[in-house]
């Protein structure tokens, strides 16, 4: 079984899969998808290509990813004890994407452009069998999200394309969340039965506290005037 660190890798995986399909749905058979920073060198004799770049990876600052995962779970000791821990839910990570196109004319990159806004807008999430690999949640109720970023400064933009050498061009930016598996457990005990604790109150007084009695821990020991301690 393939490790949960994998998610990342195979995030992208799932997303350049999305891709060819629908390439090689509209007539283009032979496009080459690159997973790295669009350089040169990269790109060279690779025409049409289009560049899938994770360029940033951060906290899910969006609250995207579903809450509420953390679980219990049993497991037998190396004794042979059969106990219960609690499983820290997992860590939701945002990868965000810049996706460029390239070929032979302007009016293909924008062709093969088109493409894929329209793939990755209209299908709005991925589940089940479209998604890559065996890192991806498989207990739970998971899709992985796909949204559109809005656009970067100009001033950023300049500056992303000649770190790379290469003029400011059009390019589409998406994002995603997904879920990093803790391994963190804690151990943990049922409760079984509550019993609560009485102070005697009226001319008595004092401050000895009382027990409900056994097998009825709800019902107050005898006296006029009692009340529950919080």
């Amino acid at each position: 079984m393939t490790a949960q660190h994998h998610i990342i890798k195979e995030t992208t995986d799932t997303l350049v899969d999305l891709l060819e399909n629908t390439y090689k749905d509209n007539g283009y058979k032979r496009v080459h998808i690159i997973v790295e920073a669009p350089k040169p060198d990269a790109i060279e004799g690779k025409l049409p290509a289009v560049c899938m770049y994770l360029y940033q990876i951060g906290p899910d600052w969006e609250g995207v990813g579903i809450k509420g995962w953390e679980d219990t779970l049993r497991y037998r000791t190396p004794e042979g004890k059969v106990v219960e821990v609690f499983q820290k839910g997992p860590n939701w990570v945002r990868l965000d994407y810049l996706i460029s196109t390239w070929a032979q004319t302007p009016e293909d990159e924008q062709l093969l452009l088109g493409l894929s806004i329209k793939a990755l807008t209209e299908i709005k999430s991925l589940d089940g069998d479209a998604l890559k690999g065996e890192s991806f949640p498989k207990d739970q109720d998971f899709y992985l999200p796909i949204s559109m970023t809005g656009r970067l400064e100009e001033g950023t933009l300049a500056r992303f394309w000649s770190s790379l050498n290469q003029p400011i061009r059009p390019a589409l930016q998406i994002w995603t969340v997904v879920p990093i598996m803790s391994d963190v457990v804690y151990p943990f005990k049922r409760v079984e039965e509550r019993v609560i604790g009485y102070t005697r109150l009226g001319d008595k007084g004092g401050h000895e506290v009382e027990l409900g009695p056994e097998g009825t821990p709800d019902v107050p020991p005898p006296g006029t005037f009692v009340k529950r301690i919080k």
